[in-house]
């Protein structure tokens, strides 16, 4: 039988290394005589069990194998895993922990976002009073923002931040997925490249607000054009920072 020609052939196997390492361990200065060849059942168990074991998995591991069929892979055949995808060194914007700021990050893009209750009395009859007059020189006025809290203010400061020291100019492939979110919500939020927001400004305040005003042309017979500026002094705000900021009001009377 196949079986009990693999356990003839590891016995014997098994017998030979047993005595090669009773061989190696005995010192002949200490035997002065060759003693009588053990029993193959004693020389197993005098072996240690870390040689037992070797032994035993060399011997069936061939021959039962080789009966089986079993043919083990090489190392060459085994396709190395593929180096994973490098990883875009800028951070993202950091998430919005504060519950108002995120109830105004919802509102991004529609008339919500224009919060009039967190002004002061004083600003807000100002801004009523600009519409009015903007309206009666036949123009369009349209309000974009007003009061906002600082927990907000401090994530336009960071899309700000983000793209335009981070992203704007990085070329790197792994980025250009973070670049371009950072640049729609840059974009999403209508920030200024010229103006950095500031945690603590006019909105946080509730003594300012952002307008887009566009009065009507004039004709030859009109002497002297009415100015954006001149129609908000008579509302009682004024633009602060009229090249950088062209569509912010803030309140004299803040």
């Amino acid at each position: 039988m196949p079986l009990t020609r693999h356990l003839c052939h590891a016995f014997a196997i098994l017998t030979l290394a047993s005595r090669f390492a009773v061989a190696h361990t005995n010192e002949p200065q200490q035997v002065p005589s060759a003693p009588a060849p053990p029993a193959a059942e004693e020389t197993a168990e005098n072996l240690p069990s870390s040689w037992l074991n070797q032994l035993l998995n060399l011997a069936f591991s061939r021959f039962f194998a080789a009966d089986l069929d079993i043919q083990l892979p090489e190392l060459s055949s085994i396709e190395p895993l593929a180096p994973p995808p490098p990883v875009c060194a800028v951070h993202p914007v950091p998430e919005i922990s504060d519950s108002e700021a995120t109830a105004f990050e919802a509102n991004v893009g529609s008339a919500a976002i224009v919060n009039l209750d967190g002004l002061t009395p004083t600003t807000a009859r100002a801004l009523s009073r600009l519409e009015r007059i903007v309206a009666q020189a036949g123009g369009m006025m349209y309000v974009t923002s007003a009061y906002r809290p600082s927990a907000y203010q401090e994530h336009l400061q960071a899309v700000w931040d983000k793209w335009t020291f981070e992203l704007r100019d990085n070329t790197s492939p792994e980025c250009q997925a973070l670049r371009s979110d950072v640049h729609a919500e840059f974009m999403r939020h209508q920030l200024l490249a010229t103006q950095r927001p500031v945690p603590f400004s006019d909105h946080t305040r509730g003594i300012g607000f952002d307008a887009s005003i566009r009065l009507p042309g004039w004709g030859k017979s009109k002497r002297r054009r009415v100015s954006i500026d001149i129609l908000a002094r008579r509302a009682g705000v004024h633009r602060p920072d009229i090249f950088r900021d062209p569509v912010h009001f803030r309140s004299f009377g803040g």
